[in-house]
């Protein structure tokens, strides 16, 4: 064994060692902690005990009946919208597709908090569209929005973003032979519609409406900022909970809440791969447009198709209008008279507007620098060798997928709130590290699953010749595998760096006065009176959304598999 192989040797068992720690101490003991927190009190089991302490509470009886009354309503609301924007793009001839398109993509770069905030500030109190309304209807109250109904309507137009993304897909599936073998034999559109597209769709729209229904069970962003004072949901008492000091409870309603929602992602993973297999055709003609013969029915629906258009744009368009205008202006006037980077500059000129955006841009670069760097090592390990290591890897790596966000942020809460020997008996908890910790926990499936893909679509046969030529292990795979993997890589930090400066429910349990984040000073200038702090919130969302935008446009640069050998996402 040469000097150059022993040290491949160590380098490789040394990298092995830190991230079986990191595993450990960072994911594995926190849900221990959080089993243990939910089920134990004071060392005996105490589980019933706390079930029926929550059951007593009317709080917790009450955002429960919300959570599931709003998930069934939000899943009804989203797959009708849903379903009607893919009909319109990819059925129906409808005038000005491509204008559509842009306008229903948009919960892409508008979403989660961002769209919580959007919404707010269209339509809340303060909001642009509150302010014309008002002018017309003086009786009309500041907070007709807030409540129950904000929270739908941002569900509705937040959520179709599946439909947009995978059923669309779906329906380029289907053979039009079929369509217009059952048209010549004379059957009506929506005779066609029904017995023969909705069948080779229909895993589809069961894994979508799963998808949507696991999402609003788990809404945190749009309840806290759109629902005021009287609408609260399940998500929002795991925090009140956890700030109430009562950590057992709080990890006990997030694992409840886990467990179904658990259940929720197996069935739709059911679906998902029943709808691979369903849909797949081994030749298929494109469907081929259809005109709307009925002229009513042709007005209806090309006015449906425009409204929901203005519903998805405008508040884009009034947060990037309203962020170059006085904050004087901001819930008087209804476009904005006039234009100034004052608020740019604040938030980008170093005071005190610039920290959470510093904050945020620092934890999301350091989490998406970390796990990469965890990812490109032990994913080529993972797919090379097949042990009990790698394979308990694998399943440690998906973990953060399949459990609540809330879950793990209590679990990293009780696990290091007291000095643990695994961290130098280090107390965690109040220090600007943990929620680092927690953005890179919570990046890692993703970058695992599609660089995954990435290193198996390697065409073995290029580290063998290198192998051949005497180039040691860390020269093969900066010279040959790393240029190979590299668009997706960019691309997979790309879009983890720009969740994480959107991410709300990890940031609101773990975020301290030291490293307060972009979506903590977003929902509080959402939700605050002060016309400066709003205005320097909607810079904070077109940051955001001018971040997402750009992801989009590399990934399009990237064209996602310009090589060959590469199988990107």
């Amino acid at each position: 064994m040469n000097r150059s192989t022993r040290l491949d040797r160590v380098f490789y068992w040394l990298g092995l060692i830190v991230i079986a720690w990191a595993v450990l101490t960072f994911l594995l003991v926190p849900m221990l902690a959080a089993l243990q927190a939910a089920l134990f009190r004071h060392g005996s089991l105490a589980m019933f005990d706390a079930v029926s302490e929550l059951a007593r509470s009317r709080r917790v009886r009450a955002a429960l009946w919300n959570t599931v009354w709003m998930t069934a309503a939000t899943t009804l609301t989203v797959t009708i919208v849903g379903m009607f924007q893919v009909a319109v793009l990819e059925y129906f001839r409808v005038p000005e597709r491509g204008f559509l398109k842009i306008a229903f993509s948009t919960p892409l770069v508008f979403g989660g908090v961002v769209a919580a905030a959007g919404n707010n500030f269209t339509y809340g109190p303060s909001g642009a569209i509150t302010a014309a309304l008002a002018a017309l209807f003086p009786s009309l109250p500041r907070d007709w929005f807030i409540g129950w109904f904000g929270v739908l309507f941002a569900h509705t137009f937040l959520m179709t973003s599946f439909h947009f993304l995978f059923l669309r897909a779906a329906m380029r599936r289907v053979d039009y032979s079929t369509i217009e073998a059952a048209r010549s034999m004379g059957a009506s559109e929506m005779t066609i519609l029904r017995r023969v597209v909705l069948p080779v769709i229909l895993p589809t729209v069961l894994a979508v409406t799963l998808l949507t229904l696991i999402t609003a069970m788990g809404s945190f962003a749009a309840p806290q900022v759109l629902g005021g004072r009287d609408f609260h949901m399940l998500s929002q008492m795991v925090l009140t909970l956890n700030s109430l000091r009562r950590p057992d409870m709080a990890a006990l309603l997030a694992l409840l809440m886990g467990l179904v929602l658990m259940g929720l992602i197996l069935l739709s993973q059911y679906f998902e791969a029943k709808g691979a297999y369903t849909a797949g055709a081994k030749a298929t003609t494109r469907i081929q447009l259809r005109a709307i013969r009925n002229p009513l029915a042709r007005i209806v629906v090309t006015a449906l198709a425009y409204l929901l258009a203005a519903i998805y744009l405008m508040p884009v368009a009034l947060i990037v209008l309203f962020s170059f205008a006085p904050a004087s202006s901001i819930g008087i006037d209804v476009l904005p008279s006039s234009f100034t980077l004052a608020n740019y500059a604040r938030v980008l000129g170093g005071g005190a507007a610039f920290v959470p955006f510093f904050n945020s841009m620092l934890m999301s670069s350091i989490a998406v620098a970390v796990g990469l760097a965890i990812t490109l090592f032990a994913v080529p390990i993972m797919v090379r060798k097949h042990s009990w290591l790698t394979r308990g890897l694998d399943i440690c790596f998906v973990l953060p997928w399949i459990i609540p966000t809330m879950l793990l942020a209590v679990g990293l809460i009780v696990a290091f709130d007291a000095p643990n020997p695994l961290v130098g008996n280090l107390v965690l908890l109040g220090s600007y590290w943990l929620l680092p910790i927690g953005y890179v926990i919570f990046s890692l499936p993703l970058m695992v699953r599609f660089m995954r893909s990435a290193f198996i679509g390697i065409d073995p046969a290029f580290d063998d010749a290198a192998r051949a030529m005497g180039a040691s292990g860390p020269y093969r795979f900066r010279r040959v595998v790393l240029p190979l993997v590299a668009p997706t890589a960019i691309l997979v930090a790309g879009m983890k760096f720009n969740n994480l400066l959107a991410e709300y429910p990890l940031s609101a349990f773990l975020y301290n006065i030291n490293n307060k984040p972009l979506p903590i000073a977003i929902v509080d200038g959402a939700v605050s009176a002060d016309p400066d702090q709003a205005a320097v919130s909607l810079v904070y969302v077109t940051l955001i959304m001018a971040f997402s935008l750009a992801v989009i446009l590399i990934a399009e640069r990237l064209s996602l598999g310009r090589t060959p050998e590469s199988s990107n996402l």
